[in-house]
């Protein structure tokens, strides 16, 4: 696929989408970017300022991840003003191939309804996994931040098993820490015993939680009750990585005194390169398999 020089419009999103429109135009592509205006880009990068270019017939427009920002606005906070997603859609020519992240049911309709060919790249294993691997090296990095002791000895609780979650649990095991990990299926549980970490079922956290100097949480949906936040002890460190509406009940945390952070899009926080390398191999990935097929 990268031998062939395709063109590229790169749509808002953060700095890993700018990233993105760099390593598309090192690797010999035209890359168009738009609503990235607080970036500076190399000479290789051609800065589109009207939104009527982006209709012109390109190979790939790629829009960001999350899609979606406030409302129906696109996710464009390197951006200087807002800009519908709809807009953009009824602009685009039928067949346009559009690949976003984290795309909702919705706009695919909206897509569809324009006659375009929308792919989430959210959606893809390779994709997910390797964006697993920024994501808790950045979660890791902030509790380093965060806490006024090491990782090393401390009592950690990882709140799910998946590809975050299994990550997590290997990176704080190898800095020492006292790693439990949850989970609801029984080959998970078991999965987390055999690598040596220490197993709950997530159903049965209360009663368990007040042992804990830090919790990890992967799982998007309300897992930290106020109930169960009232368990912590007061030094506590609670993280919550899980998308929204994420697994911590915020409101009752600072009522509480809970120290308690929401980090959302930590890849682009905290490797933005890797996370647009990870980007643009799914989206080689993506074009090569429509192209096999057409």
């Amino acid at each position: 696929m990268t031998e062939q020089t395709l063109s590229f419009s790169v749509v808002g999103g953060d700095a890993r989408q700018a990233h993105l429109a760099e390593l598309l135009a090192a690797d010999g592509h035209s890359v168009r970017a738009y609503a990235l205006e607080k970036h500076t880009f190399s000479d290789t990068v051609t800065k589109a300022y009207d939104i009527e270019e982006l209709t012109r017939r390109v190979d790939c427009v790629i829009l960001p991840l999350p899609l979606l920002g406030e409302g129906d606005q696109l996710n464009t906070p390197l951006a200087i003003n807002n800009y519908a997603a709809e807009e953009l859609f009824s602009l685009l020519p039928t067949g346009q191939t559009v690949v976003a992240g984290k795309v909702g049911h919705e706009m695919f309709e909206r897509a569809g309804r324009n006659g375009l060919r929308l792919y989430d790249y959210l959606e893809r294993e390779e994709f997910s996994v390797s964006n697993a691997i920024p994501s808790a090296e950045g979660a890791i990095q902030l509790a380093m931040q965060e806490l006024p002791t090491t990782l090393h000895g401390l009592s950690v609780l990882v709140l799910g098993y998946g590809r975050i979650g299994k990550l997590l649990a290997k990176y704080l095991d190898a800095f020492g820490a006292k790693v439990t990990v949850t989970a609801r299926k029984y080959s998970d549980l078991a999965w987390i015993t055999a690598n040596g970490y220490h197993a709950l079922n997530t159903n049965a956290i209360s009663g368990c939680l007040s042992t804990f100097d830090l919790i990890f949480n992967t799982i998007p949906f309300e897992i930290l009750t106020a109930e169960r936040l009232r368990e912590l002890k007061p030094e506590c460190l609670c993280i919550d990585l899980a998308s929204k509406p994420g697994g911590i009940d915020f409101s009752a945390a600072k009522k509480l005194g809970v120290r308690a952070i929401w980090e959302l899009s930590i890849p682009g926080k905290v490797a933005p390169v890797t996370a647009g390398l990870i980007m643009k191999q799914t989206i080689y990935n993506i074009m090569e398999e429509w192209r096999c097929r057409a």
